[in-house]
């Protein structure tokens, strides 16, 4: 289990705003040259109306984290999304988006498979980690708080995710079941991340 922190992180504008790369898989691929695997990332969106940009063969999980964002690919049927509500949609279809928000987004490309799930999390429950039947070259779980700091413990072993941090769980070993013991002042979001690397 690692932690990356938030001046890890790489930050850029985009036509709407501004956006921040928190994980790229494998490390040394790039986002414009389209040769990652998998990229989390969050943006802010500063404009009341912006269009997406398209990206061919990327399957792409988004979610509000502070306000309600609308979108729409046609112009005419809407997506309302409330904070944690998460919408999954093809990168290549044209996007558009009404509402300043600040996102998170997981992108996945060249054969990636993975999803991106809200846990509601209580004062103090148990997080289930379970290997796949596929034998897929990397697994990640990873975990994401945008409002408060979150106590991790396994195997006696406690790490803290603060606001605005990733902790990376590399999942090496396909026969062991983990269980994460997770504590937080009051009950809150917690945005967990499955990624399986073929």
């Amino acid at each position: 289990m690692i932690i990356i922190k938030e001046d890890e992180f790489i930050t850029s504008e985009w036509s709407g705003g501004k956006t921040t790369e928190m994980f790229i898989y494998p490390k040394d691929s790039n986002y414009k040259s389209m040769d990652f695997k998998c990229r989390i990332s969050s943006a802010t969106v500063e404009l009341e109306e912006s269009e997406f940009t398209k990206l061919k063969e990327v399957n792409r999980f988004i979610t509000p984290l502070n306000k309600e964002l609308r979108l729409t690919h046609d112009l005419q049927k809407y997506i309302e999304l409330k904070p944690y509500e998460i919408y999954e949609f093809d990168g290549e279809m044209s996007t558009y988006s009404i509402g300043k928000v600040i996102d998170f987004n997981l992108m996945l490309a060249n054969g990636a498979k993975g999803y991106l799930i809200n846990e509601r999390v209580k004062e103090e429950s148990i997080i289930k980690i379970l290997p796949t039947n596929v034998n897929y070259q990397e697994e990640f779980e990873i975990f994401y708080s945008h409002e408060m700091s979150i106590s991790f413990i396994a195997d006696d072993k406690e790490i803290i995710l603060n606001p605005n941090e990733l902790l990376v769980i590399s999942i090496s070993n396909k026969d062991i079941e983990l269980d994460i013991k997770i504590k937080s002042k009051t009950p809150c979001n917690l945005l967990r991340t499955r990624i399986m690397i073929p």
